[in-house]
């Protein structure tokens, strides 16, 4: 009866969300008849204690009813004495829920084991893992260009824009799968993770969050995030990043017809958001990330190493939620942005998150650059257009004139 009882309090858990929210917040499988995925990955990172929590939730086929209709959740704790890796699963999806216009997703799954998350809360419980804590939004607070966000806008000013990873354009139809957004690259995280009863209690921990959706997840890829630096950051005072490369499928009508090799490096400086499209990397299997971009006369260099052997992670697949990743919290990385010759941001932590996925049969992936293809490259990296064309779809929604799944 106890869990029982704790299971409904995280149903009819809710909490506003800020006006300014991120784009594809919401929910896109209202409806959905055909194969769909849609999951969450969210990030703790506690410096003090040397260690990070991920929380990754996934539903799959909620209207088409295949043999992996089912609703999961992971858990990933790294700690200096030892990690754990929990999860809870289950093939009923109406223990499902989410709303279709912003950040509030929730389940039920077996023995009692649920979860909650909204923007500003997370609460669950998974095998003998419990977390309940509030996050407040860091970035987007007023700068002079105003350009500092979760992603890209403002997002405690409910009349700045906020971004789309790939540009909004991108999910008014099946172009690509899958679709991808970062809901929040800073966010400060207050209360609690317990593992098997050890409390771990922490205030304005570093927060991160992000989701991706559609009908098949990369053949393969490859991912970067830190939003704790070492303190001897040099030409800014707050950095956050994330980047990421894979191999993806374009649709022709409602067939998989063909793939390209995406990637995007997103920065955070000081508030001021700087998306890199042109992006060459070469990636080990494991344990080496090489990354650069280039975006309006800036450069930047990423170098990541990952001397352990990391945690696998399950990951989206035509049979459901399978081990098809490794992912470590203890990674080494350094950006370096520049002007030409000069040096703006130097930066490095050993509280990394590097992760490889998919079919690495071959070796090093690289020398390999983003090849997006236009006019999604375009939509995707021209914040003003995006601007515009994002304040119509907006009206359109509000005059109930457009309805766009997740928006």
């Amino acid at each position: 009866m106890r869990h029982a009882l704790a299971a409904l309090a995280l149903l009819r858990m809710a909490a506003p969300l800020a006006p300014s929210r991120t784009p594809h917040s919401g929910y896109h499988g209202q409806g959905s008849s055909t194969p769909f995925f849609e999951g969450w990955y969210n990030r703790l990172t506690l410096p003090e204690a040397e260690t990070s929590v991920a929380l990754i939730f996934a539903v799959f086929d909620p209207g088409a009813r295949t043999p992996r209709s089912g609703v999961e959740a992971q858990v990933l704790v790294a700690r200096p004495a030892g990690g754990a890796r929990r999860v809870a699963a289950s093939r009923d999806v109406s223990r499902f829920a989410a709303a279709p216009h912003a950040l509030d997703v929730r389940a039920t799954l077996a023995g009692g084991d649920a979860f909650a998350l909204t923007s500003t809360r997370q609460r669950g419980r998974v095998d003998g893992v419990a977390w309940d804590f509030s996050v407040e939004p860091v970035l987007g607070r007023r700068r002079r260009r105003a350009t500092g966000a979760c992603w890209g806008g403002a997002f405690a000013n409910a009349s700045a824009r906020q971004y789309s990873t790939a540009g909004w354009l991108a999910s008014l139809g099946p172009l690509f799968s899958p679709h991808y957004q970062v809901l929040m690259s800073l966010g400060r995280a207050t209360g609690f993770v317990e593992v098997d009863g050890e409390r771990l209690s922490f205030a304005r921990a570093p927060f991160y969050a992000e989701k991706n959706w559609g009908a098949a997840f990369p053949s393969r890829w490859w991912w970067l995030q830190c939003n704790a630096f070492e303190a001897s950051l040099e030409g800014c005072s707050e950095l956050t990043l994330t980047a990421t490369g894979a191999t993806r499928q374009l649709l022709a009508g409602t067939r998989l017809d063909r793939s390209e090799d995406v990637a995007l490096i997103g920065l955070h400086v000081d508030g001021e958001f700087l998306p890199f499209p042109d992006v060459r990397w070469t990636v080990a299997p494991w344990g080496d990330w090489r990354v650069s971009g280039a975006y309006e006369g800036l450069t930047v260099d990423i170098a990541a190493t990952a001397s352990d052997a990391g945690v696998p992670v399950r990951v989206p697949t035509d049979a459901g939620m399978a081990d098809g990743a490794t992912e470590t919290y203890d990674g080494r990385l350094s950006v370096e942005l520049r002007r030409g010759g000069d040096v703006l941001v130097a930066a490095s932590t050993h509280l990394a998150c590097c992760e490889t996925g998919g079919d690495y049969a071959s070796g090093v992936w690289g020398p390999a650059a983003s090849e997006m293809a236009e006019p999604l490259r375009t939509v995707a990296f021209n914040l003003d257009l995006e601007r515009a064309v994002s304040a119509g779809l907006d009206a359109a929604q509000r005059r109930g004139w457009l309805e766009v799944p997740g928006l």
